[in-house]
């Protein structure tokens, strides 16, 4: 069957979503299997509904609230010891060629994302790591952009004031 030119368009869009995604559902799963799944069943669902897309819709926002979902469906799954990950190794995003100075800083700084609430750690993440618009981040969240906006202020001070607490605390 041949790929229409709109179909061709979307399956560029979403590889480009697909490969952001998966870093995000590496930061919230720590397991590459795992995340690989989400991904994929995330892409899937997407495409599955392809026929109702809109093409002025924000692919990248209903992508990761897909994604998310598909998350929460992992750590559900796991708590209800449903899901093995026999052989998996959690997923580490450390380049081993950084410095020294350089893992420390990361290394606090996970530590100091660690220590927020799960809602504050993923808008963070969306926001900061993953790039994602005010707009894209309420659609992926099912809440107002503005909600997104006094979040993750609060959030991003929770996180200053606990970065630099560890700093004085070295």
């Amino acid at each position: 069957m041949p790929v229409s030119d709109r179909e061709r368009e979307l399956i560029e869009r979403l590889d480009a979503v697909g490969r952001s995604g998966f870093a995000y559902a590496c930061q919230k799963l720590r397991n590459r299997e795992d995340a690989l799944d989400a991904v994929q069943a995330a892409l899937t669902s997407v495409w599955r509904t392809r026929q109702r897309l809109d093409p002025q819709r924000d692919l990248r926002g209903w992508f990761f609230r897909i994604l998310r979902n598909r998350c929460i469906d992992v750590v559900r799954d796991r708590a209800r010891g449903a899901h093995q990950t026999l052989g998996s190794d959690p997923v580490t995003l450390d380049d081993p060629a950084d410095g020294l100075a350089r893992d420390e800083s990361r290394d606090q700084l996970r530590a100091a994302l660690a220590t927020l609430t799960e809602e504050q750690r993923e808008i963070v993440l969306l926001r900061d790591y993953h790039g994602l618009s005010y707009a894209e981040i309420g659609r992926a969240l099912n809440i107002p952009p503005g909600t997104v906006m006094s979040r993750l202020s609060r959030a991003r001070s929770a996180l200053r004031e606990r970065f630099l607490a560890q700093e004085g605390a070295s």
